[in-house]
């Protein structure tokens, strides 16, 4: 009985360790180049990226610049997985909520702030010697919420 305990004990920490070093490695490299990108740390997501295109993304489609909504002060961002689909060559195609708190000009807070953008991400991260990087980015804004209740 104790044999059969230890060998499922065993069989289960592999199956997790299986699970967090190769099935959700991309999508935790996903989530740390979303957080850059949503705090506007263009040098630090652009590092993240595999290449020319998936860099020039990062640098065209800042999140003022996708988010229709003015915004002055940015707060914490959180990520979803929405999606996720292996591509050929290796490649991961992810598909990512991410909701960006922020302050509008004029309703800036020291507490929490005001409004709420939501985005769906269509990513492709590639495996690399570095580790997964961003191959390929676009970014889809969808709406800007108030979250104060009237």
């Amino acid at each position: 009985m104790k044999k059969i305990l230890l060998l499922l004990l065993l069989a289960g920490g592999g199956v997790f360790a299986y699970r967090y070093a190769v099935v959700d490695a991309p999508v935790r490299a996903c989530r740390e180049f979303l957080r850059a990108w949503a705090k506007e740390d263009t040098p630090a997501a652009a590092a993240m990226t595999d290449g020319e295109a998936a860099k020039k993304a990062v640098e065209t489609h800042i999140l003022r610049g996708v988010c229709h909504a003015p915004m002055e002060a940015l707060g914490n961002s959180r990520t979803t997985l929405e999606a996720r689909a292996e591509a050929p060559g290796g490649e991961v195609r992810l598909t990512m909520g991410q909701i960006v708190a922020f302050d509008p000009p004029g309703q800036t807070s020291g507490f929490a702030s005001s409004m709420a953008a939501s985005f769906r991400h269509v990513v492709t991260m590639k495996k690399t010697a570095a580790g997964w990087k961003v191959a390929a980015f676009a970014p889809t804004f969808l709406d800007a919420t108030s979250t104060r209740r009237r």
